[in-house]
């Protein structure tokens, strides 16, 4: 079993980081602009963030790959640095002294017909070409996240399994409140569209960005009660407020780990983390919380329940 697998398996729950294109723009980085631009113009910037999560206590630090696909870089005039970017990336994670670097996937941008003029056949190139690269770095595994469409999801996971059997795979799609539940934007299900990643071979699968800590929690719930494990969710630190100066994420760090932390008790959940808007502040708060439930004597019915979230 690979060192994270491992991790993951034996808990407790594995805290990742929050997010990094929110912090980036904190730091400067102008709307529009790639995250990745800064990997290789702006390095001490990136490993500042890092660390920032590493110190907050973070286990898990995400390698700057988000965007590092062809399709999305050759829209920024960076396609032929996608190796270098990759590479870079994912160096500049490690010297962040993290425990373990996960690769992060994002999706192409692009939507299928006839929503868009996207190609399965071309995604499954670009994603087996960065996983190669991120597997060569020596990744220890890949987040494919924020997808909208369970289907350029499936395709990514068949890609990494393909180019990096060895490496682990995690999956997180990204979900709306509907009155029905929980929908992507091209309405797939999410406790059917996860328990599909399992069974398509993803080591871990949940949720990440769009929702708040408290739908977020709500979403987790309904897949652990479905029995899915092992499982992955980072909230967005609220909504976001669009002010004439940028983007306000309205949540406090408390209220954020209050809500997120008692999910660690719940049966399935592995691994928990933030994304848009939170910042280290947001980690530290739920690694205190963590700490105090591992530290705690067990508690009859703590497993699938969330007392004292408020």
């Amino acid at each position: 079993m690979s060192p994270f697998l491992d991790r993951l398996a034996r808990g407790p729950c594995l805290l990742l980081d929050g997010g990094l294109g929110s912090e980036l723009i904190a730091r400067g980085l102008p709307p529009g602009a790639p995250p990745d631009l800064w990997t290789l113009e702006r390095p001490e910037e990136i490993l500042a963030v890092h660390r920032a999560y590493v110190e907050s206590g973070s286990d898990v630090v995400h390698a700057n790959t988000f965007g590092a696909n062809a399709a999305r870089l050759a829209c920024f005039g960076l396609l032929e640095r996608r190796a270098e970017v990759n590479r870079a990336a994912v160096r500049l994670a490690r010297e962040s002294g993290a425990s373990l670097v996960v690769a992060d996937i994002g999706p192409t941008g692009e939507y299928l017909p006839p929503v868009g003029h996207g190609d399965p056949a071309r995604w499954r190139a670009h994603f087996l070409e960065q996983a190669r690269i991120l597997s060569d770095a020596g990744v220890d595994a890949f987040h494919v996240e924020t997808m909208s469409d369970l289907r350029e999801a499936l395709v990514a996971l068949e890609a990494l399994r393909e180019a990096a059997p060895g490496v682990p795979a995690m999956v997180s799609l990204t979900f709306d409140r509907k009155k029905r539940g929980f929908f992507t934007l091209m309405g797939d299900a999410a406790v059917a569209s996860l328990a599909r990643l399992r069974e398509a071979g993803a080591d871990a699968v949940g949720a990440n960005c769009t929702l708040a800590s408290g739908d977020m929690r709500d979403l987790a719930l309904e897949a652990a009660a479905a029995g899915l494990a092992p499982l992955v969710f980072q909230p967005n630190a609220g909504q976001p407020e669009r002010l004439a100066h940028g983007v306000r994420y309205a949540q406090e760090p408390d209220r954020f780990a209050a809500e997120m932390a008692p999910l660690a008790g719940v049966a399935g959940v592995a691994a928990l983390g933030g994304c848009c808007g939170t910042d280290p502040r947001f980690i530290a708060a739920l690694r205190a919380r963590l700490d105090v439930i591992a530290a705690g004597p067990a508690s009859p019915g703590r497993a699938g329940s969330v007392e004292g979230t408020a």
